[in-house]
């Protein structure tokens, strides 16, 4: 039996991996997916700020948001530099309110979607091996005990932070930091207003928003150095959390819900060059961005977009197709890099502590 043969592979079925797609069905170009899950699992982020819209329209998935598991939502609300809280609405803004993502249910949607468009798709397979083989690209995937080996002349990595086809063509990402999250959720006592709360204490800082179901999408940041052993990080988020001011008002979370926790990596990484000959990579795969900028599920969404772009001029033989995608990716790295350093230079009540002395360089 002859291996499957396409015009791009794309590893990883996360938002970038599934906007690519649907942007290679819309050039008809044949394609195949490939996903380590069965299904969409659950992920923390969920806010789409307003300025996302035009770009949900281009991919032609707006009409997703209409569906009552993402809710509305009209602003954020901080104590961040100040202990006076801050409000920032968008409901006077050109785009309006942004969504606050039922993120599964969301990733499950966009699923669907690919599915309808017929693309090839390899749920529950793990990628074992990908080797440049000159003018192809060839990848062995697996699946319990089966093996499948599947060549295109390029590959799009779509692998989340861990940047998987990477690192297998010994391409290495650069760290800025080594923030993490410590992340929970929370069944709310009552509704609370459908805004985003941030608040930062002397070692790090909390992100709190609501669901459809009432539920709290609780999550602490962090660096790695403050992080305690195991056993330990319960109390270490108790001890957090009455540090705050106004989020220890609106969470009261149970045992139970403080040991359901889940650490993660989310501090800021990069690859230096977001592709290569025959690949190029997409959402956190190319560039991973602190939660604080709300840069995310828009990035990974319009990355997705612009790389399977990018692929598409590569195979009609534009020339300087990846290299527009690499000005894409780094006017936004510059944009977001400024905002940052910005932000985190804001707070100034904790000179001494570890977490904002070696948060990110000085402006």
């Amino acid at each position: 039996m002859q291996d499957p043969t396409y015009q791009v592979i794309i590893a990883g079925a996360g938002p970038a991996g599934l906007a690519a797609s649907l942007t290679l069905s819309a050039y008809k170009i044949s394609h195949c997916l490939i996903d380590a899950n069965t299904s969409a699992i659950p992920k923390p982020g969920d806010a789409l700020p307003p300025n996302a819209k035009p770009l949900l329209k281009q991919l032609g998935i707006l009409d997703l948001l209409d569906s009552p598991q993402h809710i509305p939502y009209y602003g954020n609300k901080s104590i961040w530099g100040t202990n006076i809280p801050q409000e920032k609405e968008f409901i006077g803004g050109i785009h309006g309110h942004g969504y606050l993502l039922d993120r599964l249910h969301f990733e499950n949607q966009l699923r669907q979607l690919v599915q309808n468009n017929s693309s090839s798709f390899y749920k529950g397979y793990k990628l074992k091996k990908v080797q440049d083989k000159g003018n192809l690209v060839e990848v062995v995937i697996q699946k319990d005990s089966k093996n499948i080996k599947i060549q295109a002349p390029y590959i799009i990595d779509a692998t989340g932070r861990k940047a998987s086809v990477c690192r297998h063509l010994g391409v290495n990402k650069e760290a800025l930091d080594l923030q993490l999250t410590i992340s929970f959720w929370h069944q709310l006592k009552h509704e609370i207003p459908r805004q985003i709360w941030i608040e930062a204490t002397e070692n790090g800082w909390w992100y709190i928003s609501p669901n459809a179901d009432n539920q709290a999408n609780c999550m602490f940041f962090t660096l790695k150095e403050l992080v305690p052993e195991r056993k330990k990080i319960v109390t270490f988020l108790k001890s957090e959390l009455q540090k705050t001011l106004q989020i220890k008002k609106i969470i009261q979370p149970t045992e139970q819900e403080f040991g359901e926790k889940k650490l993660r990596s989310s501090g800021t990484n990069y690859l230096v060059q977001p592709y290569g000959k025959n690949w190029l990579a997409v959402g956190d795969a190319a560039f991973s961005y602190d939660p604080i900028s709300s840069y995310g599920i828009t990035s990974a969404l319009a990355t997705g977009f612009y790389g399977a772009h990018a692929i598409a001029g590569e195979l009609a033989n534009e020339e300087g197709a990846f290299l527009a995608y690499r000005y894409v990716i780094e006017n936004g790295a510059r944009s977001y890099l400024q905002k940052l350093t910005h932000q985190y230079n804001m707070e100034k009540r904790w000179c001494n502590s570890y977490y904002w002395k070696n948060r990110l360089p000085k402006e």
